[in-house]
């Protein structure tokens, strides 16, 4: 389930909630206020590795592969 981020519209109190994807009601502030709206970020996506290759997803080929 992802983890979305609500603001309180009447306190401004940040908080976070996993909800599921189909949720459709929306979460009550933990100090007890009934209006928040949900934030939109950009997600948190970490790259790790030399970079955006072929020779990254493939098998190193061997030196006897072509021999016959």
């Amino acid at each position: 389930m992802p983890i979305y981020e609500y603001v309180c519209d009447t306190c401004g109190l940040h908080f976070e909630q996993r909800r599921t994807f189909n949720a459709v009601d929306e979460p009550a502030c933990p100090n007890g206020h009934a209006t928040v709206h949900r934030l939109f970020r950009a997600p948190a996506v970490v790259f790790k590795g030399s970079g955006w290759y072929v020779t990254d997803s493939r098998p190193k080929e061997s030196a006897s592969k072509g021999e016959s």
